[in-house]
């Protein structure tokens, strides 16, 4: 049943293509900037901050369990969904504030665990202080960047790794005519925008 939902996030195929995309980096080097992130992956004067260790109260160790995510967001909304796929259907659990989404959850295949975080909203501040909506340019100023065609859901996108990070993704959006299924050459990316930060354990 679950075979087909690793394609729910869209980064479940993405996140194993980045660490094995030698033959699709489309820069010589990934820049060796480097981030001191140890303190950041709490919620501090109520904030939520997304780093390489976590976002917010969420680790590693963290089980997807909704009576856990509640206690670990004791002012926002918890809710656990189904969302169905291709005839599927998988557990989610959602984090907002008022109207606003704020975090997705999605689980491991056996639904123990956490396999990624999706951040939406700029309410979760980025460690690595870029905000959704910054262009790809402002992000990579180096010229280096190791980046994937999207897949799934994210199919007409871009994931990309962060400067600094591990275990962070970068989802892009932008304009661009060429067929899906290839990278958009760099004059093109450099004008794309984040849309999403993936934090996978």
């Amino acid at each position: 049943m679950f075979t087909k939902t690793q394609q729910w996030l869209g980064v479940a195929l993405i996140a194993g293509l980045l660490s094995a995309c030698g033959d699709e980096i489309t820069s010589p080097s990934v820049s060796a900037q480097t981030t001191d992130n140890k303190t950041l992956a709490s919620v501090h004067q109520n904030r939520i901050i997304v780093s390489d260790q976590g976002v917010g109260p969420i680790t590693g160790s963290t089980r997807f369990n909704i009576s856990d995510i509640t206690r670990a967001f004791p002012n926002y909304n918890v809710v656990r969904q189904l969302n169905f796929q291709e005839g599927n259907s998988y557990p989610k659990i959602n984090v907002s504030k008022d109207t606003k989404t704020l975090l997705t959850i999605n689980p491991t295949l056996d639904l123990t665990s956490i396999y990624s975080v999706v951040v939406e909203d700029n309410l979760i501040t980025n460690s690595l202080h870029h905000r959704l909506g910054t262009l790809f340019s402002d992000i990579y100023t180096d010229g280096n960047f190791v980046c994937k065609p999207g897949t799934g859901e994210v199919s007409g996108k871009v994931v990309c790794r962060p400067p600094g990070a591990h275990n962070m993704l970068y989802l892009f959006t932008g304009k661009w005519s060429g067929p899906k299924g290839l990278l958009p050459p760099a004059t093109i990316l450099y004008s794309w925008a984040l849309e999403a930060i993936v934090w996978k354990p």
